[in-house]
This record gives structure tokens, sequence and C-alpha cells, in this order.
């Protein structure tokens, strides 16, 4: 839907015109000779626009993390494969995108302009993503890859090729959340729904709307907030009117813990019938609000259905130190800078436009099964000409056309107390 038929004509030329580039242009093919290969010769830039501040705080050091995590062991891989010399990754600069689209498209600029980003891995927020995307990445040909951004908009955005995803829309977010409510609710209950007033709130509410009503479910209050106003009880009296089964929420952590106050004051909110989405899956967060919050239920994508994803659980926990408490979310800014470098090598380059054209072959079949722990397997396989399908931490990756995911597995969760987040069920979609 995304990729025009032209992006996919370009494709193609560009794998036809490598069989017959200079040396150091094979490898943009997939039929890139083991000679060609080695005579590769260059550094890849990567930057993130991650959010230190604002809505999605709460993850956005702990991502960047993970960059850094990956970029690591890309560099061991190639030293160990004795290739530090001639190929090197790059992280050319660390930005706030602050959750917010004016500082996202400022970050991505700087380290596009100054900095010389071939990628740039970010936003989190599908709000601050798109104008990043649409102001620098695309204008520029930039790779971007988002960790996180859900919105619909971004499968369907002219963009040439240059963005893609680690995480699946909220296409099957909306079906997940009303297949949820519905379950918990009863067929033909009423509930009382609330988004922040953004790309990704609007988005997913409408998503939810239409899915929970072809449900026999029925809506009763529909109310929107701007995330930054200074008070909420306006919309949480507005909320709470009436007598509905049950409550769908969505908004980011910084809002919420400034609404929620605002819900029990109504005295009539009830968490344990409240569904929310994966940004509040925090328990730092959920913790910080405390008892009022004890029984929340919502959906997430879950990592769940990454193949390395229990062990790169795992290996942060051991290796990753001072860092937040582990979200689970951080598999996908890993697999996110890994198949923008497995892409790079394929190409033999650190062209944005040749890293473009081999990430759906790296991400996906065919291919000789790769994770996070071996980027030195994957070198050696790139370099004699071989085929790699990187196994990620958060998903399979598997990019499809468009630059989404091709399968997610989604959660519903429930916050039990202090420090416990339960998980209650899962949905796997495929294809």
């Amino acid at each position: 839907m995304k990729r025009r038929i032209g992006a996919v004509v370009a494709a193609v030329a560009i794998v036809a015109l490598a069989a017959v580039a200079s040396a150091s242009e094979v490898g943009a093919a997939s039929s890139a000779t083991a000679v060609a290969a080695k005579n590769c010769s260059f550094t890849l830039r990567v930057g993130d626009v991650l959010p230190f501040t604002g809505g999605l705080a709460a993850y956005g050091a702990n991502l960047d993390r993970a960059v850094k995590v990956g970029i690591a062991l890309q560099n061991a891989g190639l030293k160990k494969d004795g290739l530090s010399k001639q190929i090197q990754v790059k992280l050319v600069g660390s930005e706030d995108g602050q959750t917010q689209a004016s500082a996202s498209v400022e970050a991505a600029t700087k380290l596009v302009k100054s900095n010389h980003a071939n990628v740039l891995i970010g936003e989190m927020a599908s709000s601050a993503t798109i104008p990043m995307a649409q102001s620098v990445a695309i204008p520029n040909h930039v790779v971007q890859i988002s960790p996180t951004a859900s919105a619909p908009q971004l499968t369907t955005i002219a963009d040439n090729g240059y963005l893609w995803r680690t995480y699946p829309s909220d296409t099957l977010q909306g079906k997940v959340l009303a297949q949820a409510a519905i379950k918990a609710f009863g067929a033909g209950a009423t509930i009382n729904i609330g988004s922040r007033n953004d790309a990704f709130g609007t988005a997913l509410k409408q998503l939810f709307i239409d899915q929970f009503k072809k449900l026999g479910g029925k809506i009763g209050v529909d109310e929107s907030w701007n995330p930054d106003q200074p008070t909420f009880d306006t919309e949480a009296q507005k909320l709470v009117t009436g007598n509905p089964a049950g409550y769908v929420i969505i908004d980011f952590p910084e809002t919420f813990q400034k609404f929620a106050p605002s819900l029990v004051r109504t005295g009539k909110w009830d968490a344990s019938k409240t569904f929310m989405t994966e940004a509040l899956r925090n328990t730092t967060v959920l913790d910080q609000i405390g008892t009022p919050v004890v029984g929340l239920r919502g959906t997430a994508a879950s990592s769940a259905g990454g193949p390395a994803g229990a062990s790169f659980a795992a290996y942060w926990k051991k290796n990753v130190h001072g860092a937040k408490p582990y979200t689970g979310f951080e598999g996908t800014s890993l697999d996110a800078v890994n198949v923008a470098f497995l892409a790079a090598l394929k190409a033999c380059s650190s062209s944005p436009a040749k890293i473009k054209a081999n990430l759906i072959n790296v991400s996906g079949a065919p291919g000789t099964k790769v994770t996070y722990l071996q980027m030195a397997k994957a070198i050696k396989l790139i370099r004699a000409g071989k085929d790699v399908d990187y196994e990620g931490a958060f998903s399979p990756v598997d990019f499809d056309a468009n630059g989404d995911i091709s399968s997610a597995v989604f959660e519903i969760w429930k916050y039990s107390g202090p420090g416990k987040i339960d998980t209650l069920s899962t949905v796997t979609f495929k294809g």
C-alpha cells in the first residue's frame, strides 16, 4: 500500500545496476560475490531521536541504550572478522525528540545536516515520527526507522521507501483492544472512551470505536484532550458521565500521571473497569500513581513474538547497568539499528538509497537465521554472498513492502500492584 510501484521499480533497478557497478557497490545486489564484499569500505553513521523528556520519557533513555548495545555488538562482530579498519558503525548523536514534533524535526535536522547521519532511529511517538520523516528523512533521502510509532498513517505516507518501523500498526491494536473490551464488559455494553488529541490517540481511538461497534458494543462519551493543558478536571468529569460498563483511555505516561488524579476526584472512576494501551504498561509509572490504578488493564504489542526476545531480556539485565527497569520495548530499537547495519553490509555501502533497497532482504526469508548475538556470523555470511534472515528481539521483523513488520504478538496486561504487571492472554497476528 505504501511502497508505490515506482519505489518497487527503483529497488529492482538498484539491484540490476549493482550487478555491473564498481566493486564497492556490487554488494547492493543479492548476488554479490565474496570477492566484492571483501572490498567494502564504509562508515555507517547512525543518529537517534528519542524522548528523553516529554510524554514518553519513561522509555527514551532505555531505547537509546539499546541502540548503543546494537552498535557495540556490530563493531565487535566486525573486529572479530578482521574488518574493523574498513567498516565501522558510529553513533553520531543521541538527541532528545521530547515526544514532540518541532523538537524531533530540529534534532533530526541536526543529525542529518551537521552529523551527516545515514540512518535515523526514532522517534517513538507517531506525532513526532511523521513530521520528522516528512520534513527531514524523506526530502534528504535518509533512512528513518521508528522503533515504536504505531499510527496507521505510517503505512501510506509517500516516503519513497525511506520510512520504516519495527513496531506493529495500531490497525492491529484497535482489533485487540475492541475484542478485550467486549470480553470484559459483554456484547452490547456501553463504554466511555477518552484519548489524547494527537496522531496516535486520534487514530487508535477511531480504530477502536469502529471495531467495538462491529462487535456489538456501544459508545457513550467520546472525549479528547490536549496533552499540554494544565488541568484535566473538566475532561475527567465528562469521561465518567452516565453509567458506562467500562472505560478505554488512550494516553502517554506524562499526561496520564496528571489525568489520573482528576479521574479519582470524580468519585466515579474505577481503574479495574478501564483499559489502556502499551504506553502505560510500565510499573515505574503506575507505581508512582499508586493504589488508584491497581487493577488497570490494557493492550500492548509484546516482545513475546521476538525469536530473541527472552535472550535479549536476559542479556540486558546481565550487561546493561544504570538503566531504568527493563520494559520489553528496548528490543524495537535494537532491531532497528541491526537491520540497518545488515542492509548496509549487504549493500556494501552506507548510502541510504542502497540501505533501503536491502532492508527487506536482510529482515526475512530466505536466508540463514541470525540474532543480535550473531553479528560476526551474519557478517561472514553476507561477505560470502549469502542471504541472512535477522530474527529480532521484539519480533521476527520480516519487513513487508510498506515498511511494516509482518507479524506481531499482542498481550492483554493487568497492573496487579507495586512492581507487578501480569499477562492475562496473548493474540498473534501473521501475514
